[in-house]
Order: C-alpha cells, then sequence, then structure tokens
C-alpha cells in the first residue's frame, strides 16, 4: 500500500463523509461512517511526511495556506459565517500537528530532557487547537505529534488505533445519558477502525516502486 494510495483512499473518504453533511437528505448518514477513514489515514501521512522532508518550515507554511484557502468553501458549505478563529477545517489540525512537530524538534536541540521539548511544544499547541476549535482539537495535535515520534511501528500501529477509536468518544457519555444511539453510529466502530490495517500494509513508497528517501 503506497503513499499515494493509502492518499487517494483518504480523499475519497472524506469527499464522501461531506456529502452526507451537507447534503444529509439526499445521501444515507452511513456515509459519515466511510468518512472515519480519512482521519488516521490523513494524520499518519503527514506524520511520515515530516519524518522525509528536507524542509519542514515550508511544508508547515504550505499546510497553512491551504487551511487559509479551504476556509471559505469549508465555512459556505457548512452553511457558517465565514470565520477564520472558530470552527475551522481540518487543514487548520493537519498545520498544527505540524507546527508541534517543528517546534519540538527546535527544543530538542536545546534542552536535552526530551519531556521538557514536549511540554514545550506539543502541549500549548494542543490547547491553542482547542481554542480554535478545528477538527479533532488538541487530540488530534496529540494523535500527529504520537505517530511522528513512535518509531516502533507496531506502537505506531497501537497509537493508530487508539485514536482511531477517539472519534467514537461523543458516542460514550451519549449512552451512560440514556440517549438513544443509532444503529449508524454503531456501524462507526469497525469502520473508524478499517483505517488500522490499511495503514498496517504501508509500503514506505510514494508509488510504487518508488520508495521515499531516508
Amino acid at each position: 500500500m503506497t503513499a499515494f494510495t493509502l492518499k487517494i483512499i483518504a480523499l475519497a473518504s472524506m469527499i464522501i463523509d461531506h456529502l452526507a453533511v451537507v447534503f444529509p437528505d439526499i445521501f444515507p448518514f452511513w456515509f459519515r461512517g466511510i468518512g472515519r477513514l480519512a482521519w488516521p489515514i490523513f494524520a499518519f501521512l503527514l506524520a511520515e511526511g515530516f519524518q522525509h522532508t528536507k524542509s519542514r518550515e515550508k511544508f508547515v507554511m504550505r499546510l497553512l495556506a491551504f487551511a487559509l484557502i479551504s476556509e471559505f468553501p469549508y465555512d459556505i458549505a457548512m452553511g457558517n459565517n465565514i470565520n477564520f478563529l472558530s470552527n475551522t477545517n481540518i487543514f487548520y489540525t493537519l498545520f498544527l500537528g505540524g507546527m508541534a512537530i517543528c517546534l519540538y524538534e527546535r527544543m530538542k536541540k536545546k534542552y536535552e530532557w526530551k519531556t521538557a521539548a514536549v511540554i514545550g511544544s506539543v502541549f500549548p499547541t494542543a490547547v491553542f487547537a482547542e481554542l480554535l476549535t478545528v477538527d479533532y482539537g488538541g487530540i488530534g495535535v496529540l494523535f500527529i505529534f504520537a505517530v511522528y515520534a513512535i518509531k516502533y511501528q507496531r506502537l505506531r500501529i497501537a497509537a493508530v488505533s487508539a485514536f482511531a477509536l477517539s472519534q467514537l468518544i461523543p458516542l460514550v457519555p451519549a449512552h451512560f445519558l440514556g440517549i438513544d444511539i443509532k444503529f449508524e453510529y454503531l456501524l462507526m466502530i469497525p469502520l473508524a477502525l478499517a483505517a488500522v490495517p490499511l495503514i498496517a500494509i504501508y509500503s514506505h513508497e510514494l508509488y510504487r516502486g518508488f520508495h521515499r528517501p531516508h
């Protein structure tokens, strides 16, 4: 499974999800379940890209540009007023995740204690993500950083599994509050985890036969 193939799967999943959000009277709710594939894959590919890019800063600035440009169609599609500081699109999450990685790498050179670099870079960025109410909030930023920082593939897959399931956290209080949960919501559990085997067979190739440089 190449990076390009994973990207196409994630993009198709996201489009299907958004069709159900923008046109709920036309497309079934379970389309949103298919959309649970997108976030773990995009976040994984971003973290993977940061392992190999020659310039993390330029990578981050491109993400910021995409975030700002995407906010116009995103707010229009969601029926929101154009607002760059509230209920922002998924590129904001990816940008902040990338920013956390850049800050961490800079601070790691300054502090011998890696924990200090994590505390000084990742957690403030996660808090900022919550203030901007980006998609997946601070936990999304932590996910991107975790996949970047973890070097052992099995542990990375475990992290992907945990954060894929974190998309279902809102179902927990609903259950304990006695709110009736539709079957379509429960369907999201296996669909959220479907990203895990796809990432597990990732070949570390950009395209077939073209391996990422190390």
